[in-house]
């Protein structure tokens, strides 16, 4: 019976480590996925407005060459 209940506190403690480790990781990975969205929203930003200038450029460099 002791042998039993030794084992079953081994597997117990066993879990516990799991979980922990688990409930870290899965911490880790939602800051993680929040970091991410916020970059995404930064790089899209960046990408508009990116797109305005390049637009801007060539409507001025139409303008120059007196193209339509």
């Amino acid at each position: 019976m002791d042998d039993l209940l030794q084992r079953l506190e081994k597997h117990i403690h066993t879990f516990l480590r799991q979980f922990t480790l688990t409930k870290e990781i899965n911490q880790l990975l939602q800051r993680s996925k929040v970091e991410m969205a916020r970059e995404k929203e930064q790089l899209l930003i960046k990408h508009k407005s990116a797109v305005i200038q390049i637009e801007n450029m060539v409507t001025h460099l139409k303008s120059i060459e007196g193209l339509p």
